[in-house]
């Protein structure tokens, strides 16, 4: 399986990469399309060709600041260079606003290439470092990192604020990575704009390659991966959890991505960096064909057991929306056919925002027109639901058929109560086509009440009852 997925990246690139380029360009791919973990991925092309930065967001879920901002530069032209773009690296725990739904995704770039979703994830993400320069991975971290210790709150062992390497240096085989260098040239431009000293971001060395190092977990992670692999330079940058806004949480990676972008000479034509509170502007459901609108705080009306689909959700921002059917499916369900027994609601988020909400009524379905087609004795006869055949003892009865208003009688199973055709050693609860003898008609329990002169003759879907009839034995 996993070899058929590498093999399938491989050719993915192969032809992207053997077309011709349009400069400039977006080029936008998706992953695990409809699901839970969804993957977005955007390739800039510059107008003219150079360095490539790989901006990675949300690998971990509750780190909003990063995905936040990474979700900004999709949309922006470049003039010069190129940017590769992953906004929500791990979609399914930004949906639940959690570290890592199964398993934190940022400590899975060592272990053995895995089948599964997340292992998926992984190795996409490794095929797009391979045409990077520069990896920035994007997150929150707890506190504010200072080099020396000033409080519980800022110390060494926080990371918020900060841009972190493996290393000052690293020697990749040709050329040596001045990590550190470039890292402090960053901060300087940075830390110009940033009026507040408390905010101000710093300069963290994991020593992840030491022995002995406090943070020894770093080699299983994104950076060093990027580093380590493929010889390119590899940071993390850091803004706080503890900041009072988002928006200064997204307008301090605002700040280091485009520095970087700056030092490596990545250059924006037309930057769009703004933000807009998201609102839901309608849900677009389909039932039977039929398609309905349905703006924020409406009702669905549905039937019992009567499928039906979200096709599509419209709001004022693009990227990291989901509807969720609360008791039913995942975390996202958009375009599956969902089919509901009891009144529900659908949750409409950005990533792990309630933005909208519809409420599902579900009601039972109306009521059919039911008739029985029974032969007696070679002779057709018709009964009307709840209405009496009447036959002597010692008739050859048959349920022939069964008449419905919507003309499908293979949705349905015709019973009569007690009988088990003799060619079944239980009874499938289906008795049409089977000749009953009357004068064996002795299933008195079956009976109303008891008397072994009436017997009820039932339609069931879904193992309920929908209509019955009764056949009444003349002695």
């Amino acid at each position: 399986m996993m070899k058929r997925f590498l093999i399938y990246l491989v050719l993915v690139f192969s032809v992207t990469h053997a077309e011709e380029i349009k400069r400039p360009s977006t080029v936008h791919k998706v992953y695990f399309k409809d699901t839970q973990n969804e993957l977005n991925v955007y390739h800039l092309y510059g107008r003219n060709d150079g360095k490539t930065i790989f901006i990675l967001g949300g690998i971990q879920g509750d780190e909003p600041g990063g995905f936040l901002s990474a979700d900004l530069y999709p949309n922006i032209v470049l003039e010069q260079g190129n940017l590769i773009i992953i906004p929500r690296a791990n979609f399914h725990s930004i949906i639940k606003n959690n570290r890592g739904i199964d398993g934190d995704l940022n400590r899975k770039f060592k272990t053995k290439e895995s089948t599964d979703v997340e292992g998926q994830i992984v190795e996409i993400i490794k095929k797009y470092m391979e045409l990077s320069d520069v990896f920035l991975n994007l997150h929150d971290g707890w506190g504010f990192y200072s080099d020396t210790y000033i409080g519980p709150g800022r110390n060494p062992n926080r990371f918020g604020q900060s841009i972190i390497a493996d290393a000052s240096k690293y020697f990749n085989g040709k050329d040596t990575l001045y990590l550190e260098m470039v890292a402090r040239k960053v901060l300087e431009k940075i830390n110009t704009k940033i009026k507040n000293e408390y905010h101000k971001l710093h300069f963290m060395n994991t020593k992840t390659f030491e022995q002995g190092t406090e943070y020894e977990e770093m080699r299983t992670s994104a950076s060093y991966y990027a580093l380590t692999e493929f010889g390119i330079y590899a940071f993390g940058i850091e803004s706080s959890k503890n900041l009072e806004t988002i928006e200064e949480k997204i307008l301090y990676h605002n700040y280091a991505i485009n520095e970087f972008m700056d030092y490596f000479g990545v250059v924006p034509e037309h930057p769009s960096i703004m933000t807009k509170l998201p609102s839901l502007r309608y849900l677009m459901v389909e039932i039977n064909g039929k398609r309905q609108i349905l703006g924020n705080n409406d009702t669905l009306y549905i039937e019992k057991n009567e499928p039906f689909q979200i096709l599509e959700i419209i709001a004022n921002v693009e990227r990291g929306l989901s509807c969720d059917v609360v008791s039913w499916g995942t975390n996202h369900d958009i375009n599956k056919s969902i089919i509901l027994r009891k009144n529900d609601k659908v949750l409409i988020r950005k990533d792990s925002d309630v933005i909208g909400k519809i409420e599902v009524v579900v009601r039972e379905p109306l009521e059919d027109l039911f008739a029985f087609l029974f032969e007696v004795n070679g002779k057709r006869k018709v009964v009307l639901a709840n209405d009496s055949l009447q036959v002597n003892r010692g008739d050859k009865l048959e349920i022939f058929d069964i008449l419905t208003r919507n003309g499908h009688s293979e949705y349905y199973k015709v019973n009569i109560k007690g009988f088990v055709p003799p060619d079944h050693g239980s009874n499938p609860g289906e008795d049409r086509g089977h000749i009953v003898d009357t004068q064996n008609f002795d299933w008195k329990s079956y009976s109303v009440n008891g008397e072994g002169k009436i017997y009820p003759v039932v339609i069931e879907r879904d193992n309920r009852e929908v209509a019955r009839a009764f056949v009444k034995i003349n002695d």
